[in-house]
């Protein structure tokens, strides 16, 4: 059905939504939405997958090392969510939670900025690890607000309107983040070095400064929760789920391979600045790409969502991501590996909107909580482990071991989704989407 900007906004009578959401609606959508774009402005200023790599490689050459960016990227993210799932079952409110985590989530660009400023003072060595160390804070503090973010969002944007929600906001997200590519390429040429950097970073400070402004304005309602009983620990909590729900469990199988693949996302930018003989001022191009897929990825795969469930985007994406990971063993010129790294960015687009949506259409939404910080947690390993044995097999291999490696785990993991795991919105709902 095709969604007009007169009923864009408009919740169905038959959906029980909370009044207060219903009411605060269109400002919660709005301050979301702003909140996301400014963010993915600033962050594109330190883009885990392209800026960051090429700045760590100015540093060691290393490709270990230079897989511990995008590895900390992830295991970040994801494995501080489960421990805070305990903390927000029973919360009336999300807030209190997300307006002091998201602060931290944000003061790092600051000192990364101030830490890379001072790198002609300090021997290299020591400059690698008090980099890694601010860029590890980070993306930690990421982690800790992640959960209750993620489930602020769950509250005040109804089921119905979340798959519109996400690809909106990261279209539009993606679009700043690419005027941010622009500016990142112009001051990587224009000023000396490390200062572009610490130039780069400190707008990426302020812009995520801004987007917290927004965060904050979310009016979210005070809704009673049952709180699980004081007994169950976290090893009796997750044993619980997984002994009633398998299908939950094999989907966190599938996000594991999914994960240990996205190595090969990890050196393309490094791998090419260094086949090709590139300036690091490249790098920035290879951000612009990564964010133009993303931009028209995210339409595509939010509106699919809506419609059809996150788990056939999950199996569209993965078995493109097979092709465009294939592609990087044949390709021999710049424009062939541009080509190939969109179609990876497309892909990994419907991967990351998935991972917003899926897990929580699993479970009831007192388990959601749960549900969420497991399908992180409890897969955030294998996302730090796979940069880091991408990084062993460059050193010891070459790349192209490495991209064979992760075509062969992406195709595991397609195979997973596409037979083992059961759509939990049919599951639980079969009549609806009959």
């Amino acid at each position: 059905m095709k969604i007009s900007s007169k009923n864009f906004f408009t919740i169905s009578e038959s959906e029980a939504v909370h009044p207060e959401v219903k009411k605060n609606f269109k400002r919660n959508f709005f301050a979301n939405l702003m909140d996301a774009c400014f963010w993915f402005f600033g962050d594109s200023f330190a883009a885990a997958y392209t800026i960051l790599p090429v700045f760590i490689s100015t540093l060691t050459d290393s490709p270990i090392l230079i897989g511990l960016i995008p590895a900390l990227d992830g295991a970040g993210w994801f494995l501080p969510q489960l421990f805070m799932a305990r903390t927000l079952e029973g919360r009336s409110r999300r807030m209190p939670l997300v307006r002091i985590f998201g602060l931290f989530d944000r003061i790092p660009f600051l000192f990364l900025a101030a830490g890379t400023f001072f790198i002609p003072q300090l021997d290299k060595r020591i400059a690698l690890i008090l980099i890694l160390v601010i860029y590890a804070v980070k993306t930690f503090s990421s982690g800790l607000v992640a959960l209750p973010w993620q489930e602020l969002i769950a509250t005040v944007i109804p089921v119905s309107h979340r798959g519109r929600y996400w690809g909106y906001s990261l279209i539009l997200g993606k679009l700043m983040g690419l005027g941010g590519a622009a500016i990142s390429g112009i001051l990587l040429v224009s000023i000396v070095y490390p200062y572009n950097y610490a130039t780069m970073f400190l707008i990426g400070f302020f812009a995520v400064s801004i987007s917290y402004s927004f965060l904050i304005r979310n009016i979210e309602p005070e809704i009673p929760r049952q709180n699980p009983p004081e007994y169950i620990n976290l090893l009796t909590r997750i044993k619980g789920v997984f002994e009633v729900d398998k299908n939950f469990l094999i989907y966190l199988i599938n996000r594991s391979f999914i994960f240990l693949a996205s190595m090969s996302l990890a050196f393309i930018t490094v791998y090419g600045i260094r086949k090709f003989d590139l300036p690091i001022a490249q790098s920035a191009t290879f951000t612009a790409i990564m964010l133009i897929s993303e931009i028209i990825g995210y339409g595509i795969w939010g509106t699919l969502g809506d419609r059809k469930g996150y788990k056939k985007v999950i199996e569209t994406s993965n078995f493109i991501l097979i092709i465009g990971i294939s592609g990087l063993l044949w390709v021999n010129t710049l424009w062939a590996l541009y080509l190939v790294f969109g179609l990876i960015s497309f892909a990994n687009s419907g991967e990351m909107i998935s991972d917003q949506n899926f897990a929580m259409e699993f479970g009831s939404e007192e388990d959601r909580p749960t549900y969420i910080g497991m399908s992180k947690t409890l897969t955030g390993p294998f996302f730090l482990l796979a940069p880091l044995i991408g990084g062993s097999i460059v050193q010891f291999w070459g790349f192209k071991s490495m991209f064979l490696t992760a075509m062969i785990l992406s195709i595991i993991s397609f195979s997973i989704i596409k037979f083992l795991v059961k759509d939990p919105r049919n599951t639980n709902n079969p009549d609806e989407h009959e």
